[in-house]
């Protein structure tokens, strides 16, 4: 049996009118048989009472009464059934009427009759009860699906025949579609479902209808449910970084469900290089496997005999196999987002677009395969704007994998919602500051980054803020001011400026030149007056200035022995000789020289600590430009004679 789609429940047929020509002359005009009007009447199965039930009427207080009039066997004969105020309804018991008796039925309300009357055949005009469907249902054995639902008829007399009609959805679907064509109870057959799909639920009812009765259907059937086999997933793929650098997280193999409405177990497959095919049992829909793993598949428990598992190959081929020049863009006007790209070289089968938003666990992956040849896809989501996905093109052929490297896209870019934080780093040189800032977070910068913008405030003067490359994230300050200083870094996109990350606070010292230079020309300038002022002591211009500014020890020309580090016991004190003015005239007496018989002993020297010295002369005791005395130049010393103070 083939379905077309339907109503939930379609609208009953109208019947055929058949107007009586004995009720003609009662009134105006007559309803047919049971009439979809105001007044209907039928029969419980073919022994139950009738029930007449009409449309409540406007005025509740006033009694209404019902008529019937015997048409076959008692004719005109009528009689009457009084109905309590405010009911629409009244059951005539079966005892009281004839077998196969036809009647004609009317609705007065003091004395006058509210619609035309009703015409009813009591053998016909039955309404029976809901058919049974049995829960053992049936599938075949090969593509397409077909399921066989067993039912039987309501309870009937055996010389007439029901009309049965039934109806089947896929669950969570609301329209229900009629099987055709229409079952008989005379001769009974099944009731066929045909183009099923596996792992699915699925719902059946019925109802059935005297043949010539064809506006009286029986209730609704209980709903049965039923599922079909299950069938191993045709949409496979791999989460994670299974083709990057080793060491990170175990790759996660995902699939979807097939069908709907129903649990199904899974075995997952997969080998590693030169070890056994490994399987293992687990319920939907993913599952950690090893990064070595060289292939996976995933199959259906208890799944029919022609639906092999799904694999895929899970080595990765070389870099020129995988797409090239992915773009990524907005649909206007929609939440959707473009990808196109370059096929790679290579006869690849397939191509599988994946994306996923900044910071979801691997199982929350999204995917979708394409045909061959088809360079370009609409991924549908409700892409939300500033929050920052991963997509990411993979070329997939029977031997491996080739992905292109992921791209970050924002469906729409805004403004950031917090800075960077700045760390100081050791100057360079010593005295200029140098700073680091690390990267704000993809969901808190919200696009893609143009650049960063630096600010400092040293003290109370203004801020000064400049802009830096969104490649920098190291910098050094050769300007800044001495004092404290506050630093802040904040992130743009397109869209604007993102508020300042943390701050930074230091102190620093006054690094200018003049403060370095001062101490050094300080220090000169010491210098050289030292050297000024031991110049001019020490010269013959400034004898008054020697013996005021410098020490005796320094000026004397014959050294103090008590300035010497070294002394002789029981020395005694040579006078020193009188400055220059009153100066005694010396007179000198010539010593015959005695000559000498022998060579004399070699007296020992004298030891005084420091250095020989002649005794002063005239000239440097002040003599020179005074009055010679008499016989000067007889008595003055020749060269190597000593001289007798």
């Amino acid at each position: 049996m083939r379905g077309t789609r339907a109503a939930p429940f379609p609208p009953r047929p109208r019947p055929k009118l058949v107007l009586l020509p004995l009720l003609t002359l009662l009134f105006c005009r007559t309803r047919p048989q049971g009439s979809p009007g105001p007044l209907q009447c039928y029969g419980f199965g073919p022994l139950g009472d009738l029930n007449c039930s009409w449309e409540p009427l406007g005025d509740l207080g006033a009694p209404s009464t019902l008529y019937l009039q015997s048409q076959k066997y008692h004719s005109n004969k009528t009689w009457t059934v009084a109905v309590p105020t405010g009911q629409s309804w009244v059951t005539i018991p079966r005892e009281q009427l004839t077998t196969s008796d036809e009647l004609l039925v009317w609705v007065a309300k003091a004395g006058q009759p509210l619609w035309p009357p009703v015409f009813v055949n009591l053998e016909t005009r039955m309404k029976p009860d809901a058919p049974q469907l049995y829960p053992d249902v049936d599938f075949s054995e090969d593509d397409p699906l077909e399921a066989t639902v067993q039912w039987a008829p309501p309870v009937w007399p055996p010389h007439k025949v029901l009309v049965c009609q039934f109806y089947y959805r896929r669950c969570q679907e609301m329209a229900w579609t009629l099987l055709e064509p229409e079952l008989k109870s005379i001769p009974l057959t099944p009731v066929d479902i045909q183009d099923l799909e596996l792992a699915t639920g699925y719902e059946v009812s019925g109802r059935c209808q005297v043949e010539k009765e064809e506006d009286l259907w029986s209730e609704w059937s209980p709903i049965l449910s039923f599922q079909t086999p299950p069938s191993a997933p045709k949409d496979v793929w791999i989460s994670g970084n299974i083709c990057g650098a080793p060491g990170g997280q175990e790759p996660l193999l995902l699939w979807k469900a097939s069908g709907h409405c129903v649990q199904v177990s899974y075995r997952v497959w997969f080998q590693i290089k030169d070890q056994e095919v490994n399987q293992e049992e687990t319920p939907c829909c993913s599952f950690s496997i090893p990064t070595q793993a060289e292939w996976a598949g995933v199959s259906a428990v208890n799944a029919t005999s022609w639906e092999p598992p799904t694999n895929l190959s899970l080595a990765c081929l070389g870099p020129g196999f995988a797409p090239h020049g992915v773009v990524v863009s907005s649909i206007p006007a929609s939440s959707d987002l473009l990808v196109t790209w370059q096929q790679g070289s290579g006869e690849l089968q397939e191509h599988v677009v994946d994306w996923a938003r900044d910071g979801d666990p691997l199982e929350d992956l999204n995917w979708v395969w394409l045909p061959p040849g088809n360079l370009s896809a609409v991924l549908p989501g409700d892409f939300e704007g500033g929050v920052p996905y991963q997509i990411t093109v993979t070329a997939v052929s029977p031997w491996g994998l080739a992905p292109a490297p992921s791209v970050w896209k924002f469906r729409e870019e805004l403004v950031p919602l917090a800075g960077p934080m700045l760390w100081r780093l050791q100057d360079a040189p010593p005295g200029t500051p140098a700073v680091a800032w690390g990267e704000v977070p993809r969901h808190q910068l919200r696009g893609h980054l143009t650049h960063y913008t630096l600010c400092a405030q040293s003290g109370t003067r203004p801020s000064v803020c400049m802009n830096v490359s969104g490649s920098t994230r190291t910098i050094t300050l050769p300007d800044l001011h001495w004092g404290t200083c506050e630093l802040w870094v904040t992130a743009s996109t397109i869209a604007g400026q993102g508020p300042p990350g943390p701050s930074l606070h230091f102190h620093l010292p006054d690094n200018t030149l003049k403060w370095k230079v001062l101490p050094v020309v300080f220090l000169i300038w010491g210098l050289l007056l030292t050297g000024c002022g031991v110049s001019l002591a020490t010269s013959g211009r400034c004898v008054h200035l020697r013996h005021k500014v410098l020490p005796h020890w320094v000026w004397e020309k014959v050294p103090d022995p008590a300035n010497s580090n070294f002394s002789l016991p029981h020395m005694k004190e040579v006078p020193q000789a009188q400055p220059p003015g009153d100066s005694p005239i010396l007179e000198v007496e010539e010593i015959e020289q005695v000559p000498i018989t022998e060579a004399p002993q070699a007296s020992a020297p004298l030891d005084s600590g420091y250095e020989k010295h002649f005794l002063p002369t005239p000239e440097e005791l002040g003599l020179l430009g005074t009055p010679q005395a008499p016989g000067y130049g007889r008595n003055q010393p020749q060269e190597g004679r000593g001289v007798l103070i």
